[in-house]
C-alpha cells in the first residue's frame, strides 16, 4: 500500500512538474510565436553574429500601423490624441467589438492595406505586420530595415539628439524666446535627419558583415521611397532626408566600407532570447 502511495504521489509530482514546464514553454518560449516573430529572430541572429548590438536588452514588438489609427478616428471611437492606441493593438489577439464596430476585422484590413512601418521608441523596435506582407520574399530589405532601428538604439539617439541640440542653441545665443522657439524646431529636425542618415549607413555595415550584397539596403530604400511615396526632397521641415540626400549619403558610405577591415577585429558575441506570449513581445538579450 505504501509502495502504490509513493508511486501515485511521484506521477503526482512529476505530472505537475511537466504541466508547469509545458506552459512556461509554451508561454515564454521563442519556439512558439507567430511566424513574423521567428522572422524577426532569424534575422537578427544572422546580425548578431557579425555585428555589436549593444548590451542592452532590446524588445521587439508587432502591431496593426496606422490603417487602424485613421480608420479608427474616422468611425468615431477615439479622439485624435488617444488613436494612437489602436496602431498599437497586437494583430495576434482577439478584441470585442467596440460601438458596434468589429476591430478585429479592423485588424485584418490594415494588415492588407498598411504598409512599410517601423520605428525604435524608448529601446522598443516596433514593425506593423503588414511591413512583413509588403516585403514578401525580400527578407534581406527587411533586415535593413530591422537594422536601421536597431542603429537609434545603439547609438541612444534620443539622448545624443538632445545634447546637440543643447549645444547648437548655446552657440547661437538667441535671448529672444520666440526666436529660440523657431530655431529650435528647425535645429531639431536638422539634427533628426543627421541621424537618419547614420543609422542608413550602421544598417547598410550591418547588413554587409551579416553576408548580404552591399547593394542591399541602397536597393531596399528605392523600393521604400516607391512603395511608401516618401519625399525625393529634403525640405527645411522634413523630419527624414528626402530620397536624393538619403541615397547619395548611403552611396557614400558603401563605396567607402571596408567588411574585411572590421571583421578582423570583431568579438563575436553571446546572446538569447525569450518571447512573453501573453504581451507578444520578443525579447533580446546579450550576454557578458
Amino acid at each position: 500500500m505504501k509502495i502504490k502511495l509513493k508511486l501515485l504521489g511521484s506521477i503526482i509530482i512529476t505530472l505537475f512538474v511537466g504541466s508547469f514546464l509545458a506552459n512556461y514553454l509554451y508561454s515564454y518560449s521563442a519556439l512558439f510565436m507567430p511566424e513574423e516573430y521567428k522572422t524577426i529572430k532569424k534575422l537578427v541572429d544572422k546580425m548578431a553574429a557579425k555585428n555589436y548590438l549593444g548590451v542592452k536588452e532590446i524588445p521587439f514588438f508587432i502591431g496593426s500601423g496606422t490603417f487602424m489609427e485613421v480608420r479608427a478616428k474616422e468611425l468615431g471611437l477615439c479622439k485624435e490624441e488617444d488613436c494612437w492606441y489602436y496602431n498599437n493593438l497586437s494583430p495576434y489577439k482577439k478584441y470585442k467589438n467596440v460601438q458596434g464596430v468589429n476591430i478585429n476585422e479592423l485588424v485584418k484590413q490594415s494588415y492588407l492595406f498598411n504598409g512599410i512601418e517601423a520605428y525604435a521608441w524608448k529601446g522598443i523596435v516596433w514593425l506593423s505586420k503588414s511591413t512583413f506582407r509588403t516585403y514578401g520574399d525580400r527578407k534581406d530589405w527587411l533586415s535593413c530595415t530591422i537594422g536601421h532601428e536597431l542603429s537609434h538604439i545603439i547609438f541612444n539617439d534620443h539622448i545624443e539628439q538632445e545634447i546637440k541640440l543643447t549645444e547648437k542653441l548655446d552657440e547661437l545665443k538667441i535671448k529672444d524666446l520666440k526666436k529660440i522657439e523657431e530655431k529650435e524646431k528647425l535645429i531639431d529636425l536638422q539634427i533628426n535627419r543627421e541621424s537618419e542618415k547614420i543609422a542608413d549607413n550602421n544598417a547598410a555595415k550591418m547588413i554587409i558583415n551579416a553576408g548580404y550584397t552591399k547593394e542591399t539596403c541602397l536597393d531596399e530604400l528605392t523600393f521604400l521611397t516607391q512603395s511608401s511615396k516618401l519625399d525625393v526632397v529634403t525640405e527645411d521641415d522634413s523630419t527624414h532626408p528626402g530620397f536624393i540626400e538619403r541615397s547619395n549619403s548611403l552611396k557614400r558610405f558603401i563605396d567607402k566600407y571596408d567588411k574585411e577591415k572590421y571583421l578582423k577585429s570583431f568579438s563575436p558575441n553571446k546572446w538569447k532570447w525569450s518571447y512573453d506570449r501573453k504581451n507578444k513581445i520578443l525579447k533580446f538579450k546579450p550576454q557578458k
